[in-house]
């Protein structure tokens, strides 16, 4: 996983084993920090993740990110975008190019 909003590498990284939170599926959560950007993390389920969360510290609360002057909370990843029968043919959770996040924004400061 690779900051939502600037593509960056993080600087610290957390990958924790959740168990099998339903029957047949071993959860995980995969969490990273931008010195930038803040927390972010996803649940993985035997799949990629669908979205991208903003997140106040690992295991935290959700938190508010505006880009563009829109409120963002999550940040929705590739593997969201495949149509429903795609994605339940998909196979590797650790896939990158099902991880990227769709850029809908400019982080460029908008000129006042």
């Amino acid at each position: 996983m690779r900051c939502p909003i600037c593509g960056g590498a993080f600087d610290e990284t957390l990958i924790r084993d959740l168990g099998t939170v339903t029957q047949g599926h071993n959860w995980q959560l995969h969490a990273g920090h931008c010195p930038d950007h803040g927390w972010f993390q996803a649940e993985v389920i035997s799949r990629p993740p669908r979205e991208i969360f903003a997140v106040n510290k690992p295991f935290g609360a959700a938190r508010e990110v505006v880009l563009d002057g829109k409120t963002q909370y999550s940040f929705p990843t590739a593997f969201n975008d495949l149509n429903p029968s795609e994605r339940r043919n998909v196979v590797n959770p650790m896939d990158p190019s099902l991880w990227a996040v769709k850029k809908v924004y400019s982080i460029k400061p908008s000129s006042s």
